[in-house]
């Protein structure tokens, strides 16, 4: 070898050498400044949400709202009812998880995990009086003396396929979460009014039914309308539960006021044996679509009562049109399976006026039931027969979309007879009539965040082996040829 090709020899070398070496300089030095900018990132606690639809962050509408609380010095108590450990080790949650911190990083929400099962003296600090039937995953909201609950189960709706596979989900906890917060904050609890002055059930005897409406949310209060100028403002409705005599004028003439701005009321008309008719309730009723039987059902075929009570009778749960917006007061109970039962009831009709009223029937009766004649006026009552209204449901298109619902009993949700396993179909039903009338949630017009599964069907196990190999053989390969490349030109 000559001396020129030993001296090109060296310089290759030389070069080489000097190349690889700036490689692992350069190598290293991202390294340390990858290491370093990860340091500084977790101590900004900065996080980059890179998702189409920006499912890891909270809305604009959100942040601002929160803003505004922030500069307000306003402070909310957020309690979770679960260990943080637990919603953040779970991919399921990861959504609810992150919604939570950017919430917390707002000055004027004050986070609070609670462990449920063990955290006590927490518990009862924000359920002291036992306003509340709490669960893990619950949340409860606090501002002054205004609080709120929201179920854990709320903050997704899943979507599945014919097998039972997640196809997706959406979070909806972003616009529950924020629109309770605004809730504690303006103060703002609507309240379900119980009638009084007519005859009624004092609400003491309603504890258990209010309890319920504590739950979602509701306050629950008595109105004397001979004692008020009008309808207070905060009412979601007005509940008329068993009145044994009839509102005067006056009293017809607020509540009128109040139902042509759009208010709802519930009409819980009970059996009653006096001679006297509901002359102005029944006026309510008419702009509505309803009449009023003056009756009281039994049932005629024994497989369709109580043993020994044909009064308390089976009924049909009645499926709503999927196109109505009170399709779900029933859906939801149908798929339960469960025997639809009805104490002592007098029952309704109803009719339409050339698509004045949304309406339609919700519970009804076999067509081996019977309306007895029982109270009213008339000289010559007419026996009902067949297929009886129980319960209904109207909307007046021509009153503000005014809503009104009516069942002919009221004694199911009183605390004797709430807890009735054969009253559990109307209790629940009526419940949905109240939230279907007055949603207690607020509304932020915050859109639904959704995420969707992809999944691949392999054909055979073998097809499946034969896959995972190549997915693996493949890089190994690709590695392989480049390490023998570089060795290759590295010796040359």
């Amino acid at each position: 070898m000559s001396r020129d090709t030993k001296k090109e020899q060296k310089f290759r070398n030389w070069k080489n050498t000097k190349f690889a070496s700036m490689a692992w300089i350069l190598a290293i030095l991202i390294l340390v400044i990858a290491i370093i900018l990860n340091m500084i990132v977790a101590r900004m606690d900065f996080s980059w949400d890179i998702s189409p639809n920006k499912q890891y962050s909270l809305s604009s509408a959100t942040e601002s709202y929160l803003d505004q609380l922030d500069q307000d010095n306003v402070s909310v108590d957020f309690y979770v009812l679960v260990k943080e450990e637990d919603l953040e080790s779970s991919l399921d949650s990861l959504t609810l998880y992150r919604a939570l911190q950017a919430y917390d990083a707002h000055e004027s929400i004050n986070l609070i995990w609670v462990d449920p099962d063990t955290d006590t003296e927490t518990m009862e600090k924000i359920n002291s009086d036992n306003a509340f039937t709490l669960s893990t995953g619950d949340m409860v909201f606090i501002c002054d003396d205004t609080k709120r609950r929201v179920p854990g189960s709320s903050m997704y709706v899943t979507y599945t396929d014919d097998d039972g596979n997640n196809t997706g989900e959406d979070f909806t906890g972003e616009n529950l979460i924020t629109g309770t917060i605004k809730g504690v904050v303006d103060n703002f609890t609507p309240t379900v009014y119980f009638l009084s002055g007519h005859g009624e059930k004092s609400l003491d005897q309603y504890t258990r039914f209010t309890t319920n409406l504590t739950n979602y949310n509701y306050a629950a209060k008595e109105l004397n309308l001979s004692q008020t100028d009008s309808v207070p403002e905060d009412a979601a409705l007005v509940l008329a539960a068993a009145p044994t005599a009839d509102i005067t004028e006056q009293e017809a003439e607020k509540l009128n006021t109040y139902l042509d701005e759009g208010g709802n009321i519930s009409l819980l008309m009970s059996p009653n044996g006096g001679s006297f008719a509901y002359e102005n309730l029944e006026k309510i009723m008419e702009d509505y679509g309803f009449y009023m039987d003056y009756d009281r059902v039994h049932e005629t075929n024994s497989n369709y009562h109580i043993s020994g009570d044909n009064t308390t009778i089976q009924c049909e749960l009645n499926e709503l049109q999927d196109d109505s917006d009170a399709a779900d007061l029933t859906s939801a109970l149908l798929n339960e399976g469960l025997y639809t039962f009805m104490p002592e009831s007098r029952s309704f009709r109803y009719y339409d006026e050339n698509g004045k009223y949304t309406i339609a029937p919700l519970i009804t009766t076999y067509d081996s039931a019977v309306g007895e004649p029982y109270g009213g006026v008339s000289d010559d009552p007419e026996e009902m027969d067949g297929n009886l209204m129980l319960a209904a449901y109207s909307l007046n298109n021509a009153r503000n979309e005014s809503k009104m619902v009516v069942f002919g009993n009221a004694e199911f949700i009183d605390d004797e007879h709430v807890s009735d396993e054969t009253v559990i179909i109307p209790v629940y039903l009526f419940l949905s009539t109240i939230s279907w009338m007055y949603d207690s949630d607020v509304d932020m017009q915050i859109p639904n965040k959704t995420t969707s599964y992809d999944y691949i069907a392999l054909q055979t196990e073998t097809f499946a082996k034969g896959l995972m190999a190549v997915l693996t053989i493949i890089p190994v390969a690709i590695m392989a040829v480049g390490v023998g490349i570089w060795i290759k030109r590295r010796n040359s």
